[in-house]
């Protein structure tokens, strides 16, 4: 059992077997050497061989083997080699002046030498030291969180500061400790009857161990009787097989957790390298800890502030276009209602029209939003099956159509197109979504619908007009939601409420496609969606009666109308009371 913490680089250690034995074997082979030169060869003061051992167990062993050494020597060429030979008495004085200041001289060399030894133990494991220190910091910044650099650390720690093993517990007090990482996964850990608790009390002062004996008491009953049990267990055998050590992990004085470590009984103390290895490794553990909650906490804060910004925008992008057909239906019902007005049969015809036409208006609104909401939580699920893409257009077309007059409408569609696989209704969608832009921002300009194959197993529909456009720094945000390019100089048009294009682009990304904007060769904008289609080789163009679409292929014309212009994520006027219902929100 360890009573007291030991440092072995500043405290005398006890002579090790194989420093006694160089020791020995130098006395040995100095005093013959010494033999040599003071007889055959008449040297009378042949002392200075014995610094020889003295300086080699100093450098090897330490400072006070070295003093050893020296004393010995000293007693040896007094006892061989000094008059009256075989005792330890001198019959010159001058013996006495020569052979103090020979144990003098051998006992500075012996303390310096080991002094160098001192030296270059600590300056190695300085260097160790501050390698894991750089090794453990490199661990904690490069991983995303604490918890994923709790694993590397408490390896790392077994390894550097030489424990059986080591494991780190988060929380508020020991029983709520919760291990996230441990250098021996799958084994139960040690019964904690003691351990000893290092204190840190501040920056620069030496970290200190106390021992602390384990209460029994815990959070389940027979917790006290298993501590107990251990207890006695342990005294039976005279001592405990591990000593335990714990460092708190604190920060900003908030205790996080623990860093729990372990030796074998066997082994010696941790030393005043480890343990600031240790200390370091917890107050970096626990500093990366405080990051992650800071960052989350600043995470939860932004989706708030964004969550409010996005509530604000939605309310400002749709209140226009929510308070504009609920006006127009009023004051609809209102002149029906208005016992003071005579309404004739064609007059309550038109008024009806145009309340329906405002409730087409704000039920494509409505369904904008909802489309957008499911595109946004990934709600969206396609069913995609085999589609002429013209049986879709054509229908919307007709459906359309009266909502853009004056404009001149072209729609050419090449002929012997590849079938796409798409959601009939998120086709029909989208590219309602595109015409009522269009109808929005065209100005009763012409406006053009064309699909073609634009290579093996991709099918582009594009909706074009001869609009004012947009600029070109606005064309990467058009499919953003609630983003409304700025207006161009002279347009009296209003903005829409950023909604139309956000779902277009997600309908098409639902369906394995894709959308962007771009500069029209009509003059306006441009909107190109791509979808998946049968992989088969390339249709033929039509050869007649034909213009060529923004992109060079040849069309078929399939029909006309009058101008409407530009694009702009947006929702739009509503068809006639007489037309064809369209598709309802989306599944």
């Amino acid at each position: 059992m360890l009573s007291r913490p030991r440092f072995s680089i500043l405290r005398p250690r006890r002579p090790s077997t194989a420093g006694l034995i160089v020791a020995g074997l130098g006395l040995a082979s100095a005093t013959a050497l010494a033999a040599v030169v003071h007889g055959p060869l008449g040297v009378q003061h042949a002392s200075i061989v014995y610094l020889l051992p003295v300086l080699a167990v100093g450098m090897g062993y330490g400072s006070w083997l070295a003093v050893a050494t020296a004393v010995i020597s000293f007693l040896l060429y007094d006892f061989f080699f000094v008059q009256p030979l075989h005792t330890f008495a001198m019959a010159a004085p001058e013996e006495w002046l020569d052979l103090l200041l020979f144990l003098v001289v051998a006992t500075v060399i012996g303390r310096l030498s080991a002094l160098q030894l001192r030296r270059r133990r600590e300056a190695e494991l300085r260097s160790a030291e501050a390698r894991a220190m750089f090794a453990m910091s490199r661990d904690i910044a490069t991983a995303a969180t604490a918890l994923e650099a709790a694993p590397l650390l408490a390896a790392r720690l077994a390894r550097e500061a030489e424990m059986a093993r080591v494991w780190i517990g988060l929380g508020a007090a020991i029983p709520e400790e919760r291990v996230v990482a441990d250098s021996v996964a799958g084994e139960p850990r040690p019964p904690v009857t003691s351990r000893w608790l290092l204190h840190s009390h501040s920056a620069d002062a030496q970290p200190s161990w106390s021992r602390v004996r384990e209460p029994a008491i815990g959070r389940a009953g027979d917790r006290a009787v298993d501590q107990r049990e251990a207890r006695r267990k342990a005294a039976r055998e005279g001592d405990e097989p591990v000593t335990v050590f714990r460092i708190p992990i604190e920060a900003g004085g908030e205790t996080i957790g623990s860093l729990w470590a372990t030796r074998h009984r066997e082994d010696p103390f941790p030393g005043r390298s480890h343990t600031r290895l240790l200390a370091a490794a917890a107050d970096q553990l626990g500093q990366s800890v405080i990051r992650d909650r800071l960052a989350a906490e600043a995470t939860a804060a932004e989706v708030a502030r964004q969550s409010d910004a996005l509530k604000s925008a939605l309310l400002d992008s749709v209140s226009h276009d929510l308070r504009t057909p609920l006006a127009a239906i009023r004051a609809a019902a209102g002149i029906l209602m208005d016992p003071d007005v005579a309404v004739t049969q064609e007059a309550t015809r038109v008024t009806a029209g145009s309340i329906d036409r405002e409730a087409e208006r704000l039920s494509r609104l409505v369904r904008n939003m909802l489309d957008l909401g499911r595109i946004e939580g990934g709600a969206l699920h396609p069913s995609l099956e085999l589609y002429d893409l013209a049986d879709i257009i054509e229908p919307v077309v007709e459906r359309i159509r009266p909502m853009l007059a004056p404009s001149d409408l072209e729609v050419a569609v090449a002929q012997n197109l590849p079938a796409v696989r798409a959601d009939g209704m998120f086709v029909d969608q989208i590219l309602t979504n595109l015409l009522e832009n269009a109808a929005r921002y065209a100005a009763g300009r012409r406006i053009r619908v064309s699909a073609r194959q634009a290579r093996v197993g991709r099918v582009d529909l594009v909706v074009e007009d001869a609009g004012p456009g947009v600029p070109a720094a606005a064309l990467p945000h058009l499919f953003e939601r609630f983003y409304r390019a700025p207006r161009r100089q002279g347009s009296r048009v209003e903005g829409g409420s950023g909604i139309g294009l956000a779902v277009v682009r997600g309908l098409a990304e639902a369906m394995g496609g894709s959308a962007d904007a771009r500069q029209s060769s009509l003059g306006g904008l441009a909107v190109v969606v791509r979808l998946p289609a049968e992989d088969a080789e390339p249709a033929e163009r039509a050869v007649e009666p034909a213009v060529e679409d923004a992109a060079g292929g040849a069309v078929e014309p399939v029909g006309s109308v009058e101008p409407v212009g530009s694009v702009e994520p947006a929702v739009e006027p509503a068809r006639p009371a007489d037309a064809a219902p369209s598709p309802g929100p989306l599944a």
